[in-house]
């Protein structure tokens, strides 16, 4: 079921230093003494930090469960080919820009966060999905070296555990639809966050994420 826009807030500043590392909002956001340069030098760019990731994110959330059509996923070159698609090729245009959908990202503001609430947003309202790059192994979606998910990997993730099943619809490109309507419509940040922690310290996980990419798991 769809955040109401108070248990939006609720969750998102429960996790915003722990698990988000949003150092912007471990204090009151509220608080609009609390400002800082959206760009260094820029006088007119003074604004308050907290209120762009906590207002970005709802935004993003809420563009995502009013609007219709397929989700598209996969890293950033495979992605960025389906720009002109959405009319999002020019460089003035973003997913918040009024007008222009949001089915594949393209944010002038992004953060893990964020990205969280695109997927939720989509889950919520059991929407497909298209993974529009080709997984092939576990390197694929997490990174060894930073003892991180890949966003791929970790959009792959919230999938497999809020109901999702793969399926091959055309050519060499999955798609996952929403099985267990159920599980969608009780995810939640604070869900997607523990689960995702869990996943990171399970080599088991990784690999049942990379095989859920290919359709096998």
């Amino acid at each position: 079921m769809a955040y109401s826009k108070t248990a939006f807030d609720q969750d998102l500043l429960k996790l915003a230093y722990g698990h988000y590392q949003l150092n912007e909002l471990r204090q009151n956001p509220w608080d609009g003494n609390r400002t800082r340069y959206e760009a260094p030098g820029d006088a007119n760019c003074k604004i308050n930090l907290s209120q762009i990731s906590r207002q970005t994110a709802w935004a993003v959330y809420d563009k995502v469960v009013r609007s219709g059509g397929d989700m598209y996923v996969g890293r950033l070159a495979q992605t960025q080919q389906l720009y002109r698609r959405f009319n999002l090729e020019d460089p003035t245009h973003f997913n918040l820009t009024d007008g222009l959908p949001i089915n594949v990202q393209k944010l002038a503001r992004w953060s893990v966060c964020i990205n969280d609430c695109w997927i939720l947003g989509a889950i919520h309202t059991h929407k497909k999905f298209c993974l529009v790059t080709n997984i092939r192994n576990t390197g694929e979606i997490y990174d060894y070296t930073r003892n991180i998910f890949i966003v791929t990997g970790r959009e792959l993730y919230g999938l497999s555990k809020f109901g999702y099943q793969p399926e091959r619809e055309w050519g060499s490109v999955m798609t996952f639809v929403c099985t267990n309507t159920q599980k969608a419509n009780q995810a939640t940040l604070k869900d997607y966050a523990y689960f995702t922690g869990e996943a990171a310290r399970s080599n088991v996980a990784k690999a049942k994420i990379s095989l859920f990419a290919q359709g096998i798991y």
